[in-house]
């Protein structure tokens, strides 16, 4: 193969709220914005490490989780947070809907979230270190 596949570029959501979508992830997770966003703006971007997050304003947003072979339900999007007891203090603190937080012994804690349009999310606080 003459190419291969580096990063991901980007990753869109569809929000039927975009005023209110933009809001929810920069005041909520702290995401900055890749470039200038004006209210009325049919798109947003944000940039999550690199990649761009764009939030486009759809009338007919669909159900962006699913449910695994073993009847969970899993999200389509996770992201990476420093200091993931914090942050979910901090989500439940503002209101945010976040689902128990979990810890895998050799994946690390993590726990879901939803967004102003139901699409269900996950952070993850990275590997587990030694001792937990």
């Amino acid at each position: 193969m003459a190419f291969h596949v580096k990063n991901y570029a980007v990753v869109q959501l569809p929000v039927r709220d975009l005023d209110a979508s933009v809001r929810w992830y920069t005041q909520m997770l702290g995401i900055p914005f890749t470039f200038d966003y004006t209210p009325g703006d049919p798109e947003a971007w944000l940039n999550v490490g690199g990649v761009g997050l764009g939030l486009i304003y759809s009338p007919e947003v669909p159900k962006l989780d699913f449910t695994d072979s073993q009847g969970r339900l899993q999200p389509i999007i996770s992201l990476q947070v420093d200091n993931i007891h914090e942050a979910y203090e901090e989500l439940r603190k503002l209101g945010a809907e976040v689902g128990e937080m979990v810890f895998k012994p050799q994946g690390g804690y993590s726990f879901t979230f939803r967004d102003p349009d139901g699409h269900m999310g996950n952070l993850w606080g990275g590997w587990p270190q030694d001792g937990e």
